[in-house]
């Protein structure tokens, strides 16, 4: 008597190191990975094979750069790697919090960026005619809001909450509850931004328009100040209007604020 063979079940195919990497880094997408990490993680350790260390050390390291390329995970300092994370499908706003849960650092290139720090929001804003950086405060606490009269250039300063102390030409004080007496360090150089927060309990969270989102933005408030009257064209309540209808009637939608601070870049460098 013929027998019929039973139909195999479809095998999962297996996951590419590529996406095993990617896993832990998804899971905890407010931590930094080292490669020493990820080696332990995924047990590809050979402490007692040099030659077979060195392999799994550099597959790792190869393929952490696949998905740098591929945009997944951003190198937030030299040979630590942590998830991306955005705010909406449109990935126009990139979000990471540093500070308070081991992660202390991190790096990235933007024109346009907040720092969410305490109770306060800090954006910054670079100009593009003089190539240096225009910084307003927001306290949403007590609806306050306020340009810093300094620009910040190439250079690393200390932002805290403490008095300066003579002789602090690269100290920022920053009042505000919640705020560390130093609170964090942030590194300008050329294009890119590095942030350091000191640990503390309350941490940094960082907001930045993307290289795509930047683009939207950008077309968006060119747009306002093609329509709106040159006397309306900082008027907050007008840019919240036009932000409104882009919603409504085009199902586009975008963060007030840095629609704001988009439509000041472009003013500064008529």
């Amino acid at each position: 008597m013929e027998t019929t063979a039973k139909p195999q079940a479809p095998t999962i195919a297996a996951l590419s190191l590529k996406d095993m990497i990617f896993r832990p880094l998804e899971r905890e997408p407010h931590r930094a990975f080292t490669v020493e990490d990820l080696l332990t993680l995924l047990k590809l350790q050979s402490p007692k094979d040099p030659q077979k260390q060195t392999q799994a050390v550099e597959q790792v390291t190869s393929n952490l750069r696949r998905l740098v390329e591929d945009g997944q995970i951003t190198e937030v300092a030299p040979a630590l790697f942590k998830c991306r994370l955005f705010f909406e499908l449109e990935k126009s706003i990139e979000h990471a919090y540093i500070g308070g849960m081991g992660n202390n650092r991190y790096r990235f290139k933007s024109p346009i960026f907040r720092l969410n720090i305490g109770v306060l929001s800090i954006y910054f804003i670079k100009d593009p005619k003089k190539g240096d950086w225009f910084l307003t405060v927001r306290d949403t606490t007590i609806g306050r809001d306020y340009a810093l009269v300094r620009r910040l250039r190439d250079g690393a300063y200390l932002f805290g909450s403490r008095p300066p102390v003579a002789g602090e030409e690269n100290y920022v004080q920053i009042a505000g509850r919640y705020i560390e007496k130093e609170h964090l360090t942030l590194t300008i150089s050329g294009d890119e931004i590095g942030i350091e927060d000191y640990n503390t309990p309350n941490g940094t969270r960082i907001d930045l328009l993307t290289k795509d989102g930047l683009a939207r933005y950008q077309q968006a408030a060119r747009a306002f100040l093609k329509a709106a009257e040159p006397e309306g064209q900082k008027d907050p309540v007008k840019r919240g209007r036009f932000v409104l209808e882009q919603l409504l009637h085009h199902h586009q939608n975008f963060e007030t604020t840095f629609f704001g601070a988009v439509v000041d870049s472009l003013l500064m460098a008529d």
